[in-house]
Protein backbone atom coordinates (compact mmCIF):
# COMPACT_ATOMS: atom_id res chain seq x y z
CA UNK A 1 0.00 0.00 0.00
CA UNK A 2 1.35 3.11 -1.27
CA UNK A 3 0.70 6.12 1.45
CA UNK A 4 1.38 8.98 -0.92
CA UNK A 5 0.62 9.92 -4.56
CA UNK A 6 3.51 9.65 -7.09
CA UNK A 7 3.67 13.54 -7.61
CA UNK A 8 3.60 13.90 -3.76
CA UNK A 9 6.38 12.00 -3.36
CA UNK A 10 8.12 14.02 -6.23
CA UNK A 11 7.13 17.35 -4.80
CA UNK A 12 8.83 16.28 -1.49
CA UNK A 13 11.87 14.80 -3.71
CA UNK A 14 11.99 18.46 -5.46
CA UNK A 15 12.08 20.49 -2.35
CA UNK A 16 14.78 18.39 -0.81
CA UNK A 17 16.75 18.93 -3.50
CA UNK A 18 15.74 22.76 -3.75
CA UNK A 19 16.99 23.04 -0.33
CA UNK A 20 20.27 22.18 -0.90
CA UNK A 21 20.50 25.39 -3.48
CA UNK A 22 19.08 28.11 -1.43
CA UNK A 23 20.55 31.17 -3.55
CA UNK A 24 19.61 29.32 -6.85
CA UNK A 25 16.22 30.05 -8.86
CA UNK A 26 16.16 25.93 -10.62
CA UNK A 27 13.97 25.00 -13.20
CA UNK A 28 11.77 21.95 -13.53
CA UNK A 29 13.92 20.69 -16.17
CA UNK A 30 17.15 20.81 -14.06
CA UNK A 31 15.29 19.12 -11.27
CA UNK A 32 13.32 16.69 -13.43
CA UNK A 33 16.49 14.40 -14.15
CA UNK A 34 17.74 13.38 -10.45
CA UNK A 35 13.88 12.92 -9.62
CA UNK A 36 13.32 10.54 -12.87
CA UNK A 37 10.07 12.72 -13.58
CA UNK A 38 8.96 14.28 -17.05
CA UNK A 39 9.63 18.24 -17.28
CA UNK A 40 6.05 18.99 -17.79
CA UNK A 41 3.92 16.80 -15.36
CA UNK A 42 7.30 18.30 -12.47
CA UNK A 43 5.82 21.67 -13.41
CA UNK A 44 2.48 20.90 -13.09
CA UNK A 45 3.46 19.54 -9.30
CA UNK A 46 5.71 23.09 -8.49
CA UNK A 47 3.45 24.80 -9.50
CA UNK A 48 0.74 23.22 -6.96
CA UNK A 49 3.12 24.12 -4.32
CA UNK A 50 3.12 27.60 -4.73
CA UNK A 51 -0.64 28.30 -3.35
CA UNK A 52 0.37 27.36 0.40
CA UNK A 53 3.66 29.67 -0.43
CA UNK A 54 6.17 26.62 0.27
CA UNK A 55 7.48 27.96 -3.45
CA UNK A 56 7.77 31.45 -5.76
CA UNK A 57 8.35 31.09 -9.28
CA UNK A 58 9.89 33.40 -11.76
CA UNK A 59 9.89 33.85 -15.55
CA UNK A 60 12.14 34.16 -17.97
CA UNK A 61 15.18 32.48 -19.41
CA UNK A 62 16.54 32.54 -16.16
CA UNK A 63 13.49 31.28 -14.83
CA UNK A 64 12.20 28.56 -12.02
CA UNK A 65 11.81 27.92 -8.52
CA UNK A 66 12.72 28.80 -5.02
CA UNK A 67 11.82 28.40 -1.36
CA UNK A 68 9.97 31.31 -0.11
CA UNK A 69 9.99 29.40 3.08
CA UNK A 70 12.82 27.76 5.83
CA UNK A 71 13.16 23.94 5.80
CA UNK A 72 11.67 24.31 9.33
CA UNK A 73 8.06 26.01 8.52
CA UNK A 74 7.16 23.51 5.79
CA UNK A 75 5.64 20.41 7.36
CA UNK A 76 5.53 17.09 5.32
CA UNK A 77 1.44 17.50 6.07
CA UNK A 78 1.26 20.85 3.77
CA UNK A 79 3.13 19.51 1.26
CA UNK A 80 0.64 16.15 1.29
CA UNK A 81 -1.99 18.18 1.34
CA UNK A 82 -1.21 20.90 -1.83
CA UNK A 83 -0.54 18.07 -4.15
CA UNK A 84 -3.05 15.08 -2.74
CA UNK A 85 -5.84 17.41 -0.79
CA UNK A 86 -7.21 15.84 2.23
CA UNK A 87 -8.58 12.18 0.85
CA UNK A 88 -6.33 10.52 2.51
CA UNK A 89 -7.39 11.59 6.04
CA UNK A 90 -10.94 11.37 5.10
CA UNK A 91 -11.01 8.02 3.18
CA UNK A 92 -11.99 4.51 4.05
CA UNK A 93 -9.11 2.19 4.56
CA UNK A 94 -10.74 -0.14 2.81
CA UNK A 95 -12.00 1.95 -0.01
CA UNK A 96 -15.84 1.79 0.76
CA UNK A 97 -17.77 4.43 -0.61
CA UNK A 98 -20.49 6.32 2.23
CA UNK A 99 -18.49 4.55 5.06
CA UNK A 100 -18.61 6.58 8.45
CA UNK A 101 -20.28 6.65 11.72
CA UNK A 102 -23.69 5.40 10.27
CA UNK A 103 -22.76 2.87 8.47
CA UNK A 104 -18.99 1.63 9.26
CA UNK A 105 -16.66 -1.28 7.70
CA UNK A 106 -14.51 -3.66 9.90
CA UNK A 107 -11.47 -1.30 9.45
CA UNK A 108 -13.24 2.29 10.51
CA UNK A 109 -13.07 2.78 14.18
CA UNK A 110 -9.10 1.43 14.02
CA UNK A 111 -8.48 2.80 10.87
CA UNK A 112 -9.62 6.35 12.32
CA UNK A 113 -7.45 6.38 14.91
CA UNK A 114 -4.41 5.69 12.84
CA UNK A 115 -5.19 7.77 10.37
CA UNK A 116 -5.41 11.02 12.64
CA UNK A 117 -2.05 9.51 14.12
CA UNK A 118 -0.59 9.56 10.88
CA UNK A 119 -1.81 13.10 10.14
CA UNK A 120 -0.64 14.35 13.59
CA UNK A 121 2.79 13.07 12.39
CA UNK A 122 3.31 14.55 9.34
CA UNK A 123 2.02 18.01 10.66
CA UNK A 124 4.70 18.19 13.03
CA UNK A 125 7.84 16.92 10.40
CA UNK A 126 9.44 19.34 8.91
CA UNK A 127 11.41 19.40 5.81
CA UNK A 128 14.13 20.69 8.54
CA UNK A 129 13.42 17.54 10.43
CA UNK A 130 13.94 15.92 7.34
CA UNK A 131 16.94 17.51 6.08
CA UNK A 132 18.27 16.40 9.77
CA UNK A 133 18.00 12.33 8.98
CA UNK A 134 18.79 12.44 5.46
CA UNK A 135 22.67 11.32 4.87
CA UNK A 136 24.65 13.57 2.62
CA UNK A 137 25.52 9.83 0.15
CA UNK A 138 21.61 9.58 0.15
CA UNK A 139 21.26 12.77 -1.45
CA UNK A 140 23.77 12.73 -3.79
CA UNK A 141 22.43 9.15 -4.87
CA UNK A 142 18.76 10.22 -5.32
CA UNK A 143 18.22 13.37 -5.43
CA UNK A 144 21.81 15.45 -6.38
CA UNK A 145 21.79 17.37 -9.84
CA UNK A 146 24.27 20.47 -10.62
CA UNK A 147 22.54 24.01 -10.99
CA UNK A 148 23.47 25.85 -13.93
CA UNK A 149 20.93 29.26 -12.43
CA UNK A 150 21.82 31.44 -10.15
CA UNK A 151 19.90 34.32 -8.28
Amino acid sequence: MKFISQGTQYAISAIIAISKHPSDIISASELAKPLNCPAAYLSQILAKLKKPGILKSQRGLRGGVYLTKELKDISIYEVVAAIDGEVFFNSCFMGIEGCGHIEPCPFHSFWAIERDKIKKWLQETTFENVDELMTQVWFEQHLSFVSGLKS
